[in-house]
């Protein structure tokens, strides 16, 4: 009988409905029909929200149903329902997945999917596994709006382990008609208690019970559960009589021996599909992909816990081909035609010998696992069995026959027919030939050993040409040779594990297997290094898991190997020191906390990691000492002054460069250099760019601005110890992501010099708003300290200023302490440098103290430079001005009226109160048009000792100095505090005269006269008038 109860709960329900109980009705012996029928007819009639469909036994058959209702669904469902929407999550990824698998089912925009791509882009930055993305908001809101006009049946398959509200994903619902059909079934998933037990009480439940005896509609629902799997492995060719035939293998031999034998499906179900010859051609590659294929859509996971369906033996399998028996039923139901059988004594004692039973009549036998039993090692029993293809042999014991000859190889020769060895907790030494010209084994593609061996004192593992995978783990001697060269020239292995070899201290040569995938070191715990020089560059996974075992492995490098992309470290590594991947394909280095421990690690190296996306380090705040990553595949050799050395062309690099939780810096020192570089640039163009191009060293200017190393005026100071460089194709604005904004909020406040030039992408800045042009970012405190000593800025077209606040939130308080030096040039869209309302006046020291050189240059629509306030009405430390063609600019250092707006009182404050500059020595303003005065109002230079002004033809007013130019300085003489007066002589104005003519003055008693000037007249300069349009020079 089947039965439906409850409800599907929603968030977003209006009222609740009780639950209710209804009578489906038997399902008869035709299965998926009778189910199709009985489910629709309950979606048109009732008025529940949902059925959970369980299936027959442990979820046989439901996803069949599903996938039937979804792909022919009847008239009456068509008529009800305007919308039925098909989600297929059985192979559960992502709670993102599913939302994707949704739009998709939906058609939706492009754009939709780019919005996913993004998401996806910033959480591989982030550094988050794929199983913990979620859904995306925006995208809920997009999906909820498309279907919000259309009464939806939604079929859902479940993969997850947990039910699932479709609400959060954009799918309507109950008060809007929505109805959900859905199942954990799918795939043989075996749905137990444990999973049925999660669906609320009030759901409705769906399920039925087949009686025995009904073989014929057992291996029905077999068949529709293949037919479903063989759609998901279309493209290698698989069909559904070949999909039922493999699922049927692994049901019946499970139902017969699970609870006593251990078949290891996830490891060797694809095996024996093919050694058995379900999956035909085994000589050939593309039966064991065909079969692995199969393998990956199964959930095989569910029958590797001695997990026993009741319905295995109702199947109808094939009488006698696939059997488990022991040694005392062996006789019985042995039969010729059986092609794999599975043999197993009792657990406390050792039955019969293996001699004795009739592998002589077993000429089809392709597949034999021997569990728990004795039999010779020398002379096997089986070894009669000449179509032998894969044999498994697990905690056997020899037991040497009366007459045996000890020159006998009928074992090596059963292992020179073999496909698959698998042998566990078994000390079968096989008499290799020791002559060097003649091969072993030619067709052998898997050995497995786990903690035994089939060797005496080594082995030529280099004569097994055709073997893919070999698995040595925890062997009872060792299996090296000494020679160092045991994977010579196997250009077919695939897979190497050598887990748990307490032997191996230094890795033998791979480079010859120039076809390996795989590599796993788990539990080694005497090796001590890892090198490149014995590693193809094939490589694409390596594993080292140390367990609990104390290892000695100091150094790991996997330099060159250029398709590693899986790279796994576990366990606790106390001696590891460093870690190279220079050259591989890695998108993410896990060195966290929860993954490993390695307290001693100083030394990380990812030069050319072109896909590097993330680095996760450990919750502590201890510092590397050597950090590299170049993600532009330079592999030169880098700056050493600094500890960090970063050369990335993403920005979102940034979240990898700080503590998870601190977000303290990695390394104490740090030069970062952000830089796309365009397509154009060859390879061997930036690899031959030295550090010198790459690290500028400290340069002079001369009074134009441009670059001069042989002399000029101004130095300017080299890079920081903790630099900042942004550069071509780099816009911060595409980070999106919390994770990635909060990290370069952090980075930027921790930095101590910045240069961004040559960048004509960079629109926004503030990555929180992006409709501002800024060169800055802000933080998330009320009060947010920059450690800038340097900030420089040049050659960026499309940037409208370079500090700017966030105009949203005003209760962020921003100042530079050490900020000492400011260089703003060719920024053509620019209107200011530190925008009005950046600086707040409610700090109780000065905002930028230390500020000693301001040079801007080529900013033509430049307005201003820094506004001045109350509370910074003087520039204690500034000594320098330096502003040249900025055909716009009309005050330097205006009123700040977005923090003093210009009431009566503060309109007067700002023409009144006098501006102090005690430090400036020397001003320089060249072809700046439009310029009124440098300060609103009165400015006072005490120290000032030049002026060169050129092309200033509107400026109006001088800096005033004190009267009779004397200034009285501290000194200590003693101990004691004396002031000296000391004369000034006048400040030298170098000026075209007719300029010098239209300044104003304030008169002696202000200190602002021209007697308190030495002007030194230019070579004649005047404005040529402009000629008017259409004049012909001739």
């Amino acid at each position: 009988m089947a039965t439906l109860a409850g409800q599907f709960p929603t968030v977003h329900q209006a009222e609740a409905t009780a639950p209710e109980l209804v009578l489906l009705g038997e399902i008869d012996a035709g299965g998926i029909k009778g189910a199709v029928l009985s489910i629709t007819r309950y979606l048109k009639d009732s008025n529940l929200p949902a059925i959970f469909l369980n299936g027959w036994q442990h979820g046989l058959g439901a996803s069949a149903v599903l996938g039937s209702i979804a792909r022919h669904p009847s008239p009456s469902l068509v008529e009800k329902f305007s919308k039925i929407i098909h989600i297929d999550c059985s192979k559960w990824k992502s709670r993102r997945a599913l939302q994707r698998a949704i739009t998709e089912e939906l058609e939706l925009p492009q754009w939709v999917n780019d919005a996913f791509d993004r998401r996806d882009k910033e959480d591989d930055f982030s550094g988050r596994d794929e199983c913990s993305r979620t859904e995306i908001g925006d995208v809920t809101a997009v999906i909820l709006r498309s279907l919000i006009q259309y009464k939806c049946l939604v079929i859902f398959h479940n993969g997850s382990d947990d039910v699932v509200d479709l609400v959060d994903f954009g799918i309507p619902p109950q008060v809007f008609g929505t109805k959900v059909l859905w199942t954990y079934g799918g795939r043989l998933r075996h749905v137990g208690p444990r999973l049925k037990n999660k669906v609320p009480e009030s759901h409705v439940i769906s399920y039925s019970n087949l009686s025995k005896g009904y073989s014929s509609s057992w291996k029905g629902l077999l068949a529709e559960e293949a037919r479903e799997i063989a759609l998901y492995t279309h493209k290698h060719g698989i069909t559904p009589e070949v999909a039922q035939e493999c699922c049927m293998y692994l049901l019946s031999l499970n139902h017969q021996g699970g609870n006593i034998i251990d078949y290891n499906w996830a490891a060797h179900a694809s095996n024996y599909w093919v050694c058995d010859g379900i999956v035909a051609g085994g000589h050939d590659n593309q039966a064991w992909e065909i079969a692995r294929a199969l393998h990956q859509e199964i959930w095989l996971e569910d029958y590797s816990s001695n997990t026993l369906p009741d319905f295995g033996d109702e199947l109808d399998a094939p009488h006698n081909r696939w059997i488990f028996v022991n040694p005392s039923n062996m006789e019985e139901k042995a039969h010729p035609g059986t092609t794999s059988l599975f043999l197993a004594s009792s657990p406390s004692v050792f039955e019969r010998p293996l001699a004795q039973l009739p592998f002589h009549q077993l000429h089809q036998l392709h597949v034999l696992k021997i569990y728990r039993c004795s039999f010779s090692f020398q002379l096997p029993p089986f070894h009669c069995c000449h179509n032998l293809r894969f044999l498994g042999i697990e905690s056997c014991m020899d037991q040497q026959q009366a007459g045996e000859d000890d020159r006998d190889n009928k074992a090596v020769e059963v292992f020179q027919r073999l496909w698959v060895l698998d042998v566990c907790y078994t000390e079968w030494e096989l008499s290799f030939t020791q002559e060097p010209g003649e091969e072993t084994a030619i067709e052998i593609i898997e050995v497995h050993i786990k903690k035994g061996k089939i060797w005496h004192n080594s082995f030529a593992w280099r004569k097994l040409q055709n073997i893919r995978k070999l698995c040595i783990a925890e062997p009872t001697c060792s299996w090296e040779t000494g020679d160092k060269d045991e994977f010579t020239d196997m250009v077919n292995l695939e897979l190497l594990e050598l887990s748990r070899n307490s032997s191996i201290q230094v890795l033998p040569s791979m480079s010859g297997a120039t076809g390996l995938k795989t590599l796993i070191l788990d539990g080694c715990a005497r090796l001590e290094h890892v090198c490149p020089d014995v590693l193809p560059p094939s490589l694409e996974s390596f594993s080292f898991d140390a367990g609990s075992d104390v290892t000695r492995i100091s150094k790991i490098s996997l330099a060159g190997c250029v398709n590693l992309h899986s790279f796994l470290l576990r366990g606790t590594l106390p001696g590891l020191e460093e870690v190279d991947l220079s050259g591989t394909s890695v998108r993410k280095v896990d060195l966290s906390f929860k993954v490993v421990q390695v307290n001693g690690l100083n030394k990380v190296i990812l030069i050319g990691c072109k896909q590097l996306c993330a680095l996760l380090w450990w919750q502590d705040r201890r510092h590397l000492k050597v950090l590299r990553i170049d993600t532009h595949g330079r592999n030169e050799q880098t700056q050493r002054n600094y500890d960090g050395y970063v050369i990335a062309s993403d920005a979102r690099i940034i979240q990898s460069l700080l503590h998870h939780r601190s977000y303290d810096l990695i390394t104490d020192s740090l030069y970062l250099h952000l830089h796309n570089a365009p397509p154009s640039a060859s390879t061997s163009e930036r690899q031959s760019r030295s550090d010198n191009d790459i690290i500028p060293k400290p340069c002079c200017y001369n009074i134009k601005g441009i670059p001069s190393n042989d002399g000029g005026e101004i130095q300017w100071p080299p890079p920081s110890d903790r630099h900042v460089e942004v550069s071509e194709g780099i816009n911060l604005a595409d980070v999106e992501g919390d994770n990635g904004i909060d990290a370069i909020h952090n980075m930027m406040g921790q930095v101590h010099s910045l240069h961004v030039h040559n960048n004509s992408c960079m629109l926004s800045i503030n990555l929180n708003k992006p409709w501002f042009d800024v060169i800055y970012l802000m933080g998330h405190t009320d009060h947010t300290t920059y450690r800038l000593r340097w900030c420089r800025v040049e050659r960026c077209p499309k940037l409208q200023g370079v500090f700017i606040p966030d105009n949203i939130n005003r209760l962020k308080f921003y100042q530079f302490p050490n900020l000492e030096n400011i260089w703003a040039s060719h920024l053509p869209m620019a209107g200011c440098i530190w925008s009005k309302g950046f600086l707040a006046d409610s700090f109780t020291t000065h905002p930028i103290p230390q500020l000693q050189s301001i040079h801007i240059h080529n900013c033509p629509r430049l307005k201003f430079v820094l506004p001045l306030f109350f509370c910074m009405i003087n520039f204690p430390s500034l000594e320098t001005l330096h502003i040249s063609h900025c055909g716009d600019l009309r005050q330097v250092f205006p009123w700040d009226d977005v923090i003093e707006p210009r009431t009566q009182a503060h309109g007067r404050q700002a023409s009144t109160l006098v501006k102090g500059f005690p430090k400036l020595k020397h001003i320089h303003l060249h072809n700046l048009p439009s310029l009124e005065e440098i300060c609103e109002g009165r400015m006072w230079a005490p120290m000032l000792k030049s002026i060169e002004l050129r092309g200033c033809w509107a400026l109006r007013r001088l800096p005033s100095v004190r009267p009779a130019a004397v200034v009285r300085i501290k000194r200590k003489f003693r101990g004691d505090d004396w002031h000296i007066p000391v004369v000034c002589p006048a400040a030298i104005v170098r000026i075209e005269r007719d300029c010098w003519e239209k300044l104003q003055w304030d008169g002696l008693d202000a200190g602002h006269h021209p007697s308190m000037y030495e002007p030194r007249f230019s070579s004649p300069y005047y404005r040529k008038k402009g000629l008017l349009r259409g004049t012909v020079l001739r």
